[in-house]
């Protein structure tokens, strides 16, 4: 039965992602722009450490092939939140203030689902293509040669981190519910998600802490990439997959408990 619904919503998904496709092949100018908008994002970053690069070896006790790795690293994980998730993150209080969440409501499947999946972002698929030049880059920098299991942990540990990105996500959107007018509310969460796109290593041990343990914002991009740094450790493993779940269960039930106080269109 677990199976069945499992490929029932992927069967949705392929569709949805079809659907999307269409939608961008007509508006060809759109796709590149978006693409290029990405790219220079990217290349802030990356330019911010080679400027810093040229007046030290080592940040944080990190070389420059480390830190490029840790980029990819990120580029990679935030270019899947973003071709997944992170459109229709950025669509929802708009659909609450138009009254169109009614329409995903009374859909026979999961409201939760068709809120942060019905509009994939097919142009962040060259994102990804770019982060995973960027992550082979840093690895060949660094001299690193994380062997396959490594590799298979990495995988993991960003699938991890992309839900806690998703969980998070999900709890800013609910509370776009009670507050109906709330276009705004996403920089809440790029606020705090600033956070992560530095290597945890940059921080102090007390604020480390913090974003390990009690806002889990370091387990997004900076232990997933400490898999093919080899620097993880086994307890930073098996809390990156506990914190996942957890963080994930509660946005999940918060969300589910938010419409319950969602009052329609006709409200």
């Amino acid at each position: 039965m677990i199976g069945e619904s499992v490929v029932r919503y992927l069967r949705l998904w392929a569709v949805f992602f079809r659907n999307c496709i269409t939608r961008e092949m007509e508006y060809r100018g759109h796709f590149f722009m978006q693409f290029m908008i990405d790219m220079v994002w990217y290349g802030v970053q990356v330019a911010l450490f080679e400027v810093i690069y040229m007046s030290t070896g080592s940040v944080a006790g990190m070389s420059r092939g480390e830190m490029m790795t840790f980029l990819g690293s990120m580029f990679v994980i935030d270019a899947l939140n973003m071709v997944l998730f992170s459109h229709n993150f950025w669509m929802f209080p708009g659909l609450i203030a138009r009254g169109e969440l009614d329409f995903y409501i009374i859909k026979p499947v999961s409201t939760y689902f068709m809120s942060f999946t019905r509009f994939p972002n097919v142009a962040s698929l060259l994102n990804l293509a770019v982060g995973t030049s960027v992550l082979v880059y840093g690895l060949m920098e660094a001299h690193l040669s994380p062997s396959i299991g490594d590799f298979a942990l990495f995988i993991l540990l960003a699938i991890c981190g992309n839900a806690i990105m998703l969980a998070m996500q999900s709890i800013v959107a609910s509370v776009a519910i009670f507050l109906v007018q709330a276009e705004g509310i996403q920089m809440v969460f790029h606020t705090f998600y600033q956070f992560s796109i530095r290597p945890d290593a940059v921080y102090g041990q007390l604020f480390r802490r913090l974003l390990v343990y009690v806002f889990p914002l370091a387990l997004i991009a900076s232990v997933p990439s400490r898999a093919l740094l080899g620097t993880l450790t086994p307890e930073l493993a098996v809390w990156n997959v506990v914190a996942s779940i957890l963080i994930f269960f509660f946005a999940t039930r918060f969300f589910t408990w938010a419409l319950k106080h969602y009052s329609g269109a006709s409200a």
